[in-house]
């Protein structure tokens, strides 16, 4: 897997003194995916900044439209690990029919549909990632108090880039409901899959029966319904918080091997490792309160 940015002029303006820290704590937080999964795939994405707060961290991606049928089959013909073994066995969560009963559209993100075979390998631009160079990052080393862990948050970006966004059955365009492969892995209990989001929808990969771990409540905060609920530090949290290192862990790595990449064998997350932060479909913006916990 190779993952290029592209910064923009703006990214370089608006960073200013530290946009250079700024660009490698990004591409480092690109190395945590490209060292860990094998997908031989480009996922080219754009990286900007504005001024001021008024933005986190944000994401945009492309999408593209599949069957349900066309979705199972190319996962099942993607499954090269122990955790893809399990999502499409008889008691999996990627079931054989559609869940939804054919009432909703299912997408996939573009380098998503790389990675599964959808469409060929490009040098198409992917998505794009933004953030707020008026906020206060660490770029690098331990996290000061009071700023937020830019790696951590431009994992966060790139990870909804590469498809850890939920839809979730909400309106997207014309579609009336519209699904990502991630909502499929939401499950409230055995055999109860909670793709819309809400409380108690927790990430599984064998139909409910392992509830792994809690997805963010929309319900409540209005936010992305596949990033998880507070708890442990994590890159992949819907809230981030001064002072702490938010890393890729375990779980984070076995979300994107069932989401269709290919984890490399033993890859693991090291603990001080930290990467990402925001967003929900096509795009959302993530407004600051000093001090506290971010949304992402």
């Amino acid at each position: 897997m190779i993952i290029t940015p592209t910064f923009t002029a703006n990214f370089t303006t608006n960073f200013g003194a530290h946009a250079a820290a700024a660009k490698a704590a990004w591409i480092a937080a690109a190395s945590v995916f490209t060292r860990n999964f094998s997908d031989n795939i480009h996922v080219n994405i754009i990286v900007d900044a504005v001024a001021g707060t008024s933005v986190f961290g944000q994401s945009n991606t492309g999408l593209i439209s599949i069957t349900y049928a066309n979705l199972r089959a190319r996962v099942a013909a993607d499954a090269k690990t122990h955790n893809d073994q399990v999502a499409i066995s008889p008691s999996g969560s990627m079931t054989v029919t559609d869940p939804t009963g054919g009432t909703g559209q299912w997408f996939l993100t573009r380098s998503q549909a790389k990675a599964l075979g959808v469409i060929p390998d490009d040098q198409v631009n992917d998505g794009k990632t933004t953030f707020g160079a008026g906020n206060h990052f660490t770029f690098s080393g331990p996290i000061a108090a009071g700023t937020y862990d830019f790696q951590g948050i431009a994992a966060h970006e790139i990870s909804e880039v590469m498809g850890r966004l939920g839809l979730s059955g909400n309106p997207l365009g014309s579609v009336p409901h519209a699904y990502s492969l991630i909502d499929n892995f939401s499950y409230t209990g055995p055999h109860h899959k909670g793709l819309n989001g809400g409380p108690n929808n927790n990430f599984s990969i064998d139909g409910g029966t392992t509830l792994l771990k809690l997805w963010n409540n929309p319900l409540i905060n209005h936010l992305d319904s596949r990033d998880w609920a507070p708890g442990t530090n994590d890159s992949f949290n819907q809230f981030s918080s001064p002072g702490v290192v938010n890393p890729v862990s375990a779980i984070d790595l076995q979300l994107f091997d069932v989401i269709g990449y290919d984890l490399i064998a033993g890859a693991h997350a090291a603990a001080a490792e930290s990467t990402a932060a925001a967003s929900v479909s096509p795009s959302e913006e993530v407004f600051e309160a000093s001090g506290v916990a971010h949304p992402q």
